[in-house]
């Protein structure tokens, strides 16, 4: 795993935790459509190193320790009708648990994150679609329901995908 991620990353502070996210060196992004809809669900996205307790979009604790980051779809399911306005997440894994490199679809993304938890939910970092994202990488933006994010970039297989990433908000559920 450690051969896909690139050997840079980015630090940022989410009020007094410290965040440091490493992405790949090229994402896989071969599928139909545009943005995340081209990358196939459960893909490595990155890792990230989380210093202290932080939330999670949901308000769920992150305990300190590096995580890998994979892409995951929200069900369209009743489960999840108006939580967010949009699908894409990010799912935090713990890097000791999430030793393929290979997209573990949309289950075992799932049941990896669970265990970031100990909880019926997995640990999830909420996307802002590519659109979103106005700004150079590694700035701040507040979106329109109020949350604050970064904006990242990740080099893939069909070019350069910006990103927002929200790091300081939450939904309900």
């Amino acid at each position: 795993m450690k051969a896909l991620i690139g050997e840079t990353g980015a630090k940022v502070q989410s009020g007094s935790a410290t965040l440091e996210f490493w992405w790949v060196k090229s994402l896989d992004a071969t599928g139909a459509g545009e943005g995340w809809a081209r990358t196939p669900e459960g893909s490595l996205v990155g890792a990230v190193r989380v210093s202290e307790p932080y939330p999670d979009i949901r308000g769920r604790r992150i305990k300190p320790g590096v995580y890998t980051l994979r892409y995951a779809l929200q069900p369209m399911n009743g489960d999840h009708l108006g939580v967010s306005p949009f699908r894409e997440f990010l799912l935090l894994s713990p890097a000791s648990a999430d030793a393929g490199v290979a997209p573990t679809g949309h289950d075992g993304t799932v049941d990896l994150s669970k265990q970031t938890t100990g909880a019926s939910h997995p640990a999830v970092l909420s996307l802002d679609p590519p659109a979103g994202a106005q700004g150079p990488p590694l700035s701040s933006y507040r979106n329109d329901a109020g949350h604050q994010g970064i904006v990242f970039e990740v080099p893939t297989t069909s070019g350069a995908l910006r990103f927002g990433l929200i790091l300081i908000g939450r939904i309900e559920a």
